[in-house]
C-alpha cells in the first residue's frame, strides 16, 4: 500500500466543481487584488476567530513580519520564541534587524516552556514582543504566556500557522494576544492554491498600520505615508479560502477521528503519543509520535509504501544562518532531544481507517 504524508490531490478531488466554479467566477468578474473576496474573506476569517480585525497577506511568513512591524518593531528590538519551528517564525523579523531569542520546550506538547520564559523575561534586556507557537495544532499554555508577559510589559503574538481552529479553553487560538498569524499554505488545515495568510488583531494601530506596510506604505491611493511592502492575499486565493473555511471544523473533526485510530493501532508501541490536555482542542495538523529508533523505523516505513517527515529535523539555533546568536548544541536540551526522535506521521482529512491501519501494523512490525 501507498500512503502519502499528505494528498493534496485527492483532497482536492472532493472539492473540486466547487472550486472550479469559484475560479470561474473570480475570473469573470476581472477582480484579483484586493477587492471584495478579500474583504469578505477577511471579515469572515476575523468573526471565525473571534477579533475586530484580519489583514490578509501573501504568506505565512508575511504574517508574522507584518504583524511584528506594524506592533513597532525596530532593528535591535529583540522577540522571544522557541528553536523547533519553522526557520520563517524567526527569520520573518531577524531580516528586519529584530534579534531572536529562544526559550526551551516542554517535553508535553513541545510547546514553549512557560517557566523558562519567565526567567528569560527577567533577565534579557529589550525584549519587546514573544512569538509563541502553537505547534502541531496543539495550543500553548495561553493564560501563563500572556501572565508572563504583562508581567514584564512585553506584547504577544501567537504564532497560529499550524493551528486553525484549535481550541484554548473553548476559545479558539489567535485572538489572545495583540496580534496573531495563520498560513494558508496548500498542506495546512485551512490551505490554499498556493501561498497565502493572515494577521488578526483588535488593536486599531496594528491593523492600520498593517494595511499600509503590506501594500507599499499607502494609507490612500497614491499616497505613501510609510515605507511599505507588496505582500497582498490574492482575489482567487481569498474566495477558495471563504469556502474551505465553511468546511474546516469538519475536517478538524475527521483529523480528531484519524487521530483515535493511531492512538488505538499504535498501543503499547514502545513510541510516544501526542497528549492533548484536558483545556485544548488538539486540530492535529500533524500526528507526530517519539521514537528512539526514529531513522530505520522511517527507513522500514519508506520501504513499506509510507511516506512520514521530520518537523523539525534542525532546532533554529543549530542552523547555519542563525549562528551568529552565540547558542550551542545543549543550548536548549529538550527541543534538541524531540529533534533526534520526532516523526510525523501520514494526517489529512481524507486518510481512510485503512490506510492508518496499515502504517500502524507498519510500526508494530518494525518493534516485533
Amino acid at each position: 500500500m501507498i500512503v502519502k504524508m499528505f494528498d493534496l490531490a485527492r483532497d482536492h478531488k472532493e472539492i473540486k466543481d466547487k472550486i472550479l466554479h469559484i475560479a470561474e467566477k473570480v475570473l469573470t468578474d476581472g477582480e484579483f487584488i484586493l477587492g471584495k473576496e478579500v474583504r469578505a474573506f477577511e471579515e469572515f476569517f476575523a468573526r471565525y476567530i473571534g477579533v475586530k480585525h484580519a489583514v490578509g497577506v501573501g504568506s505565512g511568513t508575511d504574517a508574522i513580519k507584518i504583524a511584528g512591524l506594524a506592533f513597532g518593531l525596530k532593528k535591535g528590538d529583540k522577540v522571544v520564541t522557541t528553536p523547533n519551528t519553522y526557520i520563517a517564525t524567526a527569520m520573518s523579523l531577524s531580516l528586519h534587524g529584530v534579534i531572536p531569542v529562544l526559550c526551551d520546550i516542554e517535553a508535553k506538547t513541545y510547546n514553549m516552556d512557560v517557566g523558562r520564559l519567565d526567567e528569560i523575561l527577567k533577565k534579557e534586556k529589550g525584549i519587546k514582543l514573544c512569538i509563541p507557537v502553537h505547534l502541531y495544532g496543539h495550543p500553548c499554555h495561553v493564560d501563563e504566556i500572556l501572565e508572563a508577559c504583562r508581567n514584564h510589559g512585553v506584547g504577544v503574538l501567537e504564532d497560529a500557522c499550524q493551528a486553525h481552529g484549535s481550541l484554548y479553553k473553548g476559545k479558539k487560538v489567535g485572538g489572545f494576544g495583540d496580534a496573531s498569524a495563520f498560513s494558508f499554505y496548500p498542506t495546512k488545515n485551512l490551505g490554499c492554491y498556493g501561498d497565502a495568510g493572515i494577521l488578526l488583531t483588535d488593536s486599531d494601530l496594528i491593523y492600520e498600520n498593517a494595511l499600509m506596510l503590506r501594500n507599499h506604505g499607502q494609507s490612500a491611493r497614491h499616497v505613501h505615508t510609510i515605507e511599505g511592502y507588496n505582500t497582498r492575499l490574492d482575489e482567487i486565493q481569498a474566495a477558495i479560502l471563504s469556502y474551505k473555511l465553511e468546511q474546516l471544523d469538519a475536517w478538524n473533526a475527521k483529523r480528531q477521528i484519524i487521530a483515535g485510530w493511531y492512538r488505538k493501532g499504535l498501543a503499547g508501541v514502545p513510541v510516544v503519543l501526542p497528549e492533548e490536555e484536558s483545556w485544548a482542542y488538539h486540530v492535529y495538523h500533524l500526528f507526530v509520535i517519539r521514537a528512539k529508533e526514529r531513522d530505520a523505523l522511517m527507513k522500514r516505513l519508506a520501504d513499506k509504501g509510507v511516506t512520514t517527515l521530520i518537523h523539525y529535523p534542525t532546532p533554529i539555533h543549530l542552523q547555519e544562518a542563525y549562528r551568529f546568536l552565540g547558542y550551542k548544541r545543549g543550548s536548549f536540551p529538550k527541543a534538541e532531544a524531540a529533534a533526534e526522535e520526532i516523526i510525523s506521521l501520514p494526517m489529512y482529512p481524507s486518510l481512510s481507517e485503512e490506510e492508518v491501519g496499515y502504517v500502524c501494523d507498519t510500526i508494530r512490525t518494525f518493534y516485533a
